[in-house]
């Protein structure tokens, strides 16, 4: 009993020879006009700056383009974030308007604070640090 490869060989065997003529036609096709091949659409006439960068587009950016866009988009997302978070113009325009003396009055709140809790924290009788002992050797 044959096989079923067998049976799909038999029948697809005579497009092989189909196949191998209409290769040779393309292959002598374009090797009898090689600069027509090489040629796309008239690029001779583009500097080679500009070709280098379509070259660069086509190979690096085209193929991974959506990559890119959501890189893109990443970044406006995150412009967005940065620039609604920033402080506003009337919230830094507030800050520089406080006085040079109100901000010198609230230093000097700021030390008498200090002064009334650190004779607090003084009267406190100080306890002399405690030294550790060496460590004793058990006997085993």
């Amino acid at each position: 009993m044959k096989t079923p490869r067998e049976i799909l060989l038999k029948r697809h065997q005579s497009a092989n020879a189909k196949l191998d003529r209409l290769r040779t036609e393309v292959l002598s096709t374009t090797l009898s006009h090689p600069i027509r091949a090489l040629r796309r659409d008239g690029q001779e006439d583009i500097p080679l700056a500009v070709r280098a960068l379509l070259v660069v587009w086509r190979e690096l950016i085209w193929p991974c383009r959506r990559a890119w866009a959501g890189m893109a988009a990443l970044w406006l997302v995150m412009w967005g974030i940065n620039r609604g978070l920033s402080d506003t113009p009337k919230a830094t325009r507030s800050a520089h308007t406080a006085s040079a003396s109100a901000l010198f009055q609230a230093l000097e709140e700021q030390r008498r604070l200090l002064a009334e809790l650190i004779p607090a924290v003084s009267s406190q009788p100080a306890e002399p640090p405690r030294r550790n002992p060496k460590p004793q050797r058990s006997t085993l």
